[in-house]
């Protein structure tokens, strides 16, 4: 089954003001080596050969 989604071609706009805070926000929710190659692994289990 195909997944089907539209892209979304919105750019973020941050204000001078709200700058350090996005930065804070979008380091702290940013995936981690660790956590995609725990993905990976897992990834590999439902490989068909």
């Amino acid at each position: 089954m195909a997944v089907l989604a539209k892209p979304i071609n919105k750019i973020a706009v941050v204000r001078k003001e709200e700058s350090s805070e996005f930065v804070k926000d979008f380091n702290k929710n940013k995936v981690s080596k660790e956590f995609m190659a725990s993905c990976n692994k897992a990834g590999k289990l439902f490989k068909s050969k």
